[in-house]
């Protein structure tokens, strides 16, 4: 029984609730290990990608026929975007409407690119849930592994970069994680700052 328990338990601290998928926690221990095994040369010149999904107009589903429905929405999404990858892949639930995928022992940047287009036209088909057919579609950012990366929140951090200019390019897109969009973000947050300091002074 307490064997049982206790393996309850480590399921329960990995994965959510709501869908049943790895959890944020079980994602990163998952990119740490891809990290270190590129790091060692294990894959045989194969790469990884990690795509960050947001789905859009999520909110407004939640707003207008309530959380239920938007909980019932969020796990179709999450069996969706399940049937749109492989084997060694994984599809993560980082809470609320964000979900991240990692494309596992993939030879170039066509192949995750690929997942990201199955994902986005699955997610854009009709949901029959509760009576209401509802729509949403999905912006996500795509990261490849670099050596410049030395823990997995780096790695995730940047495929969220590349979702928001999805996001921006107008949504239901993909957008590939690039130096120069982090040199664009960090000079919005300068401006920010520097604005904000005009304004008190």
């Amino acid at each position: 029984k307490r064997m049982h328990a206790e393996r309850r338990l480590t399921h329960q601290a990995q994965h959510d609730t709501l869908t049943g998928l790895p959890n944020r926690a079980q994602l990163l221990e998952r990119l740490g290990h891809a990290i270190q095994r590129a790091r060692n040369g294990q894959d045989e010149g194969r790469t990884f990608a990690v795509l960050f999904l947001d789905l859009d107009r999520f909110k407004v589903v939640n707003d207008s026929v309530g959380h239920l429905v938007g909980d019932e929405l969020l796990k179709e999404a999450a069996k969706r975007i399940l049937a749109c990858i492989r084997e060694p892949d994984m599809v993560s639930r980082l809470g609320g409407d964000e979900f991240a995928i990692v494309i596992a022992r993939i030879h170039d940047a066509v192949e995750a690119v690929m997942v990201a287009e199955r994902v986005i036209r699955s997610l854009s088909e009709p949901m029959r849930i509760a009576g209401k057919e509802l729509y949403t579609s999905a912006s996500i950012g795509i990261a490849f592994a670099h050596a410049r990366y030395q823990q997995p929140e780096e790695l995730l951090r940047d495929a969220d970069v590349a979702m928001y200019r999805a996001k921006a390019a107008g949504r239901q897109r993909f957008a590939l994680f690039d130096e120069g969009l982090r040199e664009d973000a960090l000079r919005q947050l300068e401006l920010e700052g520097d604005l904000r300091r005009g304004v008190q002074r």
